[in-house]
């Protein structure tokens, strides 16, 4: 049977082609979180799964779906995505048989000129898909009256907690790993049932473990956990972005200890981003949970995201 990528001229990302398309990635200036190298590796799941073709100094990545090939999409080319004429893009469109681009940031409509750009294709927001950027400054410091809720959280954790010399925190290694994938596990149990179903949770899920199973053989991933009393209460990992800002691509923490998330927030973007100046946070999904957790930490930027439908 002919697989999915066979029929679109192109081939499975995966791990080992990290390597040789990275210097592809690096330096590339799209601030979606879409576009980490990394972090589409890590994003393959039962649901869907990178794959990649190179045509002329770019990268080709789309998402495929084998189930529902309606749903697949590719993303600008990386790096010089933003220098493509819209013609180009549909000429791209139709040689890997794929009618869509998602993850377009509004800088590319801006470029060429939304009329431009609908000539060929339908404009549409991504909605649920708008990035959350941060300064690292703010997320490392939680300095002013903004976060002064924030501080006084992670003030009750150190009493209860860090003084008591309960809290350990530690680079998420091979050795440790698996004690992640168990608190991830218990942290899906608290989730309604209803998230147990829910297409987009199973897939982060499914990419989460995923992560965890490729730290310390994939470049550019790193990630922390926390202890308490010698148990994981919580972990983050990041990849590579841009040149100024980093992907914070999965952060977990125990929702029942207070104070938690906010000191180990606090300590991820003190410990995961030594050479940035912004984190992205990517997308509350449409959850409104995830979306006042967000905004809560008072963004520096957001990012809208679009997608391109061919025109018949």
């Amino acid at each position: 049977m002919t697989k999915r990528h066979d029929l679109c001229g192109m081939a499975p990302l995966l791990p080992e082609h990290h390597a040789d398309l990275f210097p592809y990635f690096n330096g590339q200036s799209n601030p979606l979180c879409g576009y980490s190298l990394g972090a589409l590796i890590i994003w393959k799941t039962h649901v869907y799964y990178p794959a990649f073709a190179m045509d002329e100094s770019d990268v080709i990545v789309a998402r495929l779906f084998p189930s529902k090939p309606d749903q697949d999409y590719l993303i600008l080319p990386v790096p010089k995505g933003i220098d493509r004429s819209p013609e180009r893009l549909a000429t791209l469109c139709r040689t890997h048989g794929i009618p869509r681009i998602s993850f377009v940031h509004e800088a590319y409509l801006e470029t060429w000129g939304r009329d431009a750009v609908e000539r060929l294709f339908t404009v549409k927001e991504q909605t649920d898909y708008e990035d959350y950027v941060y300064k690292k400054e703010d997320l490392a410091e939680l300095k002013g009256n903004k976060f002064s809720k924030k501080r006084n959280l992670i003030n009750q954790f150190l009493r209860e907690y860090v003084e008591k010399g309960r809290v350990k925190v530690e680079a998420i290694t091979e050795e440790n790993r698996d004690e992640c994938k168990a608190f991830l596990a218990y942290w899906w149990s608290l989730k309604p049932p209803e998230a147990h179903t829910d297409e987009d949770g199973l897939g982060e899920k499914v990419a989460c473990t995923h992560g965890l199973d490729l730290m310390g053989s994939l470049q550019g991933l790193r990630g922390i956990l926390l202890r308490v009393d010698g148990e994981v209460k919580a972990f983050g990992m990041a990849t590579d972005l841009t040149c100024d800002m980093a992907d914070f691509n999965f952060e977990k923490a125990d929702p029942g200890i207070k104070g938690l998330y906010q000191f180990f927030d606090r300590q991820c973007a003190r410990m995961l981003f030594p050479g940035t100046s912004l984190i992205n946070k990517e997308c509350d999904m449409d959850d409104p949970g995830l979306r006042h957790a967000k905004r809560s930490y008072h963004p520096h930027l957001r990012f809208k995201s679009y997608t391109l439908e061919l025109n018949p």
